[in-house]
């Protein structure tokens, strides 16, 4: 290749560089915010989930306590009918 065709393969790349550059940064730049922010989501869900976790734990204990309130409330109501 001569230094004529060099000079045009050298232009039409540096051509497309500077034309894709600031394309691919706008890119990049926005694919850096969303990666932020589904990181900050995960975290969020993360938390939600420890939260829910430890709730349902609690919403279990209270059911199995209000069952055996139910049950020595049936029985005292059987004792008061027998009196």
């Amino acid at each position: 290749m001569s230094v004529q065709e060099w000079t045009a393969v050298i232009g039409v790349a540096v051509s497309l560089v500077l034309g894709l550059g600031p394309w691919m940064l706008s890119v990049h730049a926005k694919l850096a915010v969303i990666a932020t922010r589904l990181e900050e989501i995960s975290r969020r869900l993360d938390e939600l989930a420890a939260s829910h976790d430890k709730r349902l734990a609690m919403c279990i204990e209270h059911q199995s306590r209000l069952e055996s309130h139910a049950v020595q409330l049936a029985e005292l109501a059987d004792a008061v009918r027998q009196a």
